[in-house]
């Protein structure tokens, strides 16, 4: 077992694992093309396959290294989903399911440290980010139904019942359109740059530079735990060469110990004599 962990956790067997992530994403682009689909699917389906029998040892021989240790590593159970999503029924209504073999690109996010960093931050903002999505449907839930009993009557289109409104409403949060949006509105009710004017603000300023910054904090504390990661690591191999340097001089001492009481012994025989 500890062959098999020295040659899964070798440097040219993980690289050689990335560059084959690579050939697969760039098997699965070139089968992406219509000139290329015509002619050579099925070669290019034939390497895929025999690439996902590579990833599939790959996991077997991580299964055997690192034994209970792979089920509790999300990293591994990630590669495994990903992997595992290739083997999707080929028939049926599950057809469609082997398009999500590409997911097997996404094992370089796990491959490269700092890529999981940035999964790990973006992951640790999902409680944030959740309270703040809450609180911004309320806000789109509230203008919607006022933009329908104000709009609704004679700006339809855009505010007819209560789901469009919702829609255009997420439309204008998004600041794509909203001008032609709001002259339409405002032809017909002049006063209405108030309501777009406070929505704005409150919905897009405020509430979408909620979400940035939760994602920024997140960011900026997994960037402080792998610094204090680094950090421990740091000193525990400055304690290391500390302890290494105190047993050499123990060493010295010991072995000077040692002469001493040998040349004592030494005289003490002559003296005999």
């Amino acid at each position: 077992m500890n062959g098999i962990k020295a040659l899964v956790e070798h440097r040219i067997f993980q690289w050689a694992i990335i560059v084959l992530i690579f050939i697969n994403a760039g098997i699965l682009a070139l089968d992406a093309l219509p000139e290329t689909r015509l002619g050579q699917h099925e070669t290019l389906m034939k390497l895929d396959d025999a690439i996902l029998w590579i990833f599939v040892a790959e996991l077997f021989l991580r299964v055997l290294a690192h034994g209970k240790r792979f089920l509790t590593d999300p990293w591994s159970i990630f590669d495994t989903l990903v992997v595992g999503v290739s083997f999707m029924p080929l028939a049926g209504g599950f057809a469609a399911l082997r398009a999500f073999r590409v997911f097997r690109v996404l094992r370089l996010v796990s491959a490269f440290p700092k890529l999981r960093s940035v999964v790990s931050g973006l992951l640790g903002a999902i409680p944030g980010i959740a309270s703040v999505a809450v609180l911004m449907v309320l806000i789109v839930f509230v203008s919607s139904i006022l933009a329908t009993n104000l709009f609704g009557e004679r700006v339809p289109h855009y505010f007819g019942d209560l789901w469009l409104s919702m829609f255009t409403l997420f439309k204008v949060m998004t600041l794509e359109g909203w001008p032609d949006i709001a002259d339409a509105v405002m032809a017909v009710y002049p006063w209405a740059w108030v309501f777009f004017l406070i929505y704005i603000l409150v919905a897009t300023l405020t509430l979408l530079n909620f979400f940035v910054a939760i994602i920024v904090n997140a960011m900026e504390e997994e960037a402080l735990k792998d610094k204090a990661t680094i950090s421990m690591q740091d000193k525990l191999l400055d304690e290391i060469g500390n302890l290494r340097a105190e047993l050499e001089v123990f060493r010295a001492q010991q072995k000077k110990e040692l002469d001493d009481i040998e040349k004592l012994l030494e005289k003490a025989d002559k003296e005999r004599k």
